[in-house]
């Protein structure tokens, strides 16, 4: 009973930390730096990985369970399709296949892509639009330079 009460204050002593202090504790528990992230996702990595210190982590058993379901999931096994040179003949076509969808990108003239009738400077714009988050669009879509 007495390591629930020590969880328990270590968890509430996260919510106060700021980001340095937050970064230097997932260090310490972890082995590596957090990289790029946000304090709330910091919190909640430090929280999970101190409750599976204290109280155990996933057994064999239900990891070799879970990553049978993995396997399973065309979501958690995402595969790009896609061009392997870089794409700057006008009409060449990009694939990719984000969370299920699949989206198709025209390379146009003078190096524009062209992705839902919108022209873009580049892949990273498409990426960016499509995911909602900052890519590098030669890797998105499986692009080699």
């Amino acid at each position: 009973m007495q390591d629930n009460a020590v969880l328990r204050h270590q968890i509430d002593a996260v919510r106060f930390k700021d980001m340095e202090e937050l970064r230097e504790q997932f260090q310490a528990l972890y082995g590596f730096d957090c990289g790029d992230t946000t304090v709330r996702h910091l919190r909640k990595r430090i929280i999970y990985r101190l409750q599976e210190l204290c109280l155990g982590g996933v057994d064999s058993v239900d990891m070799s369970i879970l990553d049978a379901i993995a396997d399973r999931d065309p979501l958690a096994n995402l595969k790009i399709v896609a061009a392997k040179r870089t794409a700057k003949v006008s009409g060449t076509k990009l694939y990719r296949i984000w969370k299920g969808k699949q989206y198709e990108v025209t390379v146009g003239k003078e190096g524009k892509y062209i992705y839902n009738g919108e022209v873009f400077k580049s892949l990273s714009g498409v990426a960016r639009k499509i995911t909602g988050t900052k890519w590098n669009g030669k890797t998105f879509f499986g692009v080699k330079s």
